[in-house]
């Protein structure tokens, strides 16, 4: 009998007391079934708006769930598939089976499943390569995204395969490997024993042996009375990035009240070259969601509840802006 530890239990607690929706996203995604050798033993969805000619080079965005979700309950929430329908780009959904992990989540703590060419690693880029091989995809925007346990395993794709990523959001996740197994999980959650920023950018330089070439950019919101995720993980994120990017954790530029909302503090982070690498989106009086803004306008969408919080500000099409996929050529 499969023993269930700290961080499972809690997990699944959470989710019988309802922070999944089951309701039908307004747009079905389909499943692909074979996509590759697949060794993390995932499923993988696909959704394509098809509202372009078919010799229009596509960007791609992967999308991971969090604990308890599937494919068209994150696309739900977060509205990733109208902003497809509008910007013309595809989305990929992986998602977790049961047999897996017993709460739905990804593998973001073992090493099984976030070491490059690893388990549930593998079987997300084989998706993307999939993508590439079957459409008409623009490689030089690529991004990936994920909210809770799927924001913590899509740091381990900008981690291991930077090559392939040019940006990712990290919505309440955590530091690459913080945690390589199942009993340093809840700890890694807490941020509670932190390595030093050495070590953190090693766990990340290591996956890549001889790779000289540029890595992500990386989006971070992080809540900042989160139960489940502590604060803690958002400054370690920009610390680990930092050092991968050399530079320094001192925002260039702080914002409060972004967006003219007041519990919004939007910061950057540039390298030498006066580039913006990192950006962090601190929410006061919010805990573990997403922001959402739902409504039938350009700049609105998702869905509020137990994972998203109506503050008037839709994060995934800010996000969608700066990956800059909401220009007008594409």
């Amino acid at each position: 009998m499969m023993k269930l530890s700290l961080f499972s239990i809690f997990i699944l607690i959470f989710t019988i007391i309802g922070i999944t929706a089951a309701a039908q996203e307004d747009a079905d995604v389909e499943r692909i079934d074979d996509f590759g050798s697949n060794p993390g033993n995932l499923k993988m969805f696909l959704y394509d708006p098809g509202n372009k000619k078919d010799t229009a080079m596509m960007p791609l965005v992967v999308v991971l769930h969090g604990c308890g979700q599937t494919a068209k309950e994150v696309a739900r929430l977060t509205g990733w598939n109208k902003l497809a329908r509008q910007y013309h780009f595809l989305v990929v959904y992986p998602q977790q089976k049961i047999s897996n992990n017993m709460s739905g989540c990804f593998n973001w703590f073992r090493s099984a499943d976030t070491d490059k060419g690893r388990g549930e690693c593998e079987s997300i880029y084989e998706q993307v390569k999939y993508v590439e091989q079957h459409y008409r995809i623009d490689t030089n925007r690529i991004f990936v995204t994920g909210v809770s346990a799927g924001a913590a395993m899509a740091v381990v794709m900008l981690a291991t395969h930077p090559e392939k990523f040019r940006s990712g959001a990290i919505f309440a996740g955590g530091v690459y490997q913080l945690a390589t197994n199942v009993f340093a999980s809840a700890g890694a959650m807490m941020a509670t024993k932190p390595p030093s920023q050495e070590v953190l950018v090693d766990k990340v330089k290591e996956q890549n042996p001889g790779y000289n070439g540029k890595y992500p950019s990386m989006i971070i919101y992080q809540g900042m009375n989160d139960p489940l995720v502590n604060h803690r993980n958002a400054a370690l994120l920009v610390e680990q990035w930092a050092g991968i990017h050399q530079c320094d954790t001192t925002a260039d530029l702080t914002e409060n009240g972004y967006a003219g909302v007041a519990d919004i503090s939007r910061k950057e982070y540039h390298n030498k070259a006066g580039e913006t690498v990192i950006i962090l989106y601190e929410v006061q009086h919010m805990g573990h969601r997403v922001l959402v803004d739902p409504g039938e306008g350009e700049t609105q969408g998702g869905k509020a509840g137990k994972f998203g919080m109506d503050k008037g500000f839709y994060s995934v099409f800010q996000t969608a802006k700066e990956f800059g996929l909401t220009k007008s050529n594409n």
